[in-house]
C-alpha cells in the first residue's frame, strides 16, 4: 500500500505556537532594550521604562536568579 501525503491544515506545533506567542506579545510591548546581567546573561525590557524601574527589573530578576548568578 502506498503512503498518502496528506498534509493536515490548521494543525500548529508546539514550538510554532509558542514562537507565535512570543511574537505576539512582543508587538504588544512595543520596543525592548537589552540589558546585559552578566557576561552570558542578557534580558529584554521595554524601552519606555525609566532607568529608576529598569534598576528594579534588574535586582528583581537577580533575586529570582540568584543561585545562576
Amino acid at each position: 500500500m502506498a503512503k498518502s501525503n496528506i498534509m493536515k491544515t490548521g494543525v500548529i506545533s508546539p514550538n510554532q505556537q509558542a514562537e507565535n506567542m512570543l511574537n505576539d506579545y512582543k508587538k504588544k510591548v512595543g520596543e525592548v532594550v537589552l540589558v546585559a546581567i552578566t557576561p552570558r546573561t542578557t534580558i529584554e525590557l521595554p524601552a519606555h521604562l525609566s532607568p529608576a524601574e529598569r534598576e528594579v527589573r534588574i535586582e528583581v530578576y537577580k533575586k529570582l536568579h540568584n543561585s545562576k548568578i
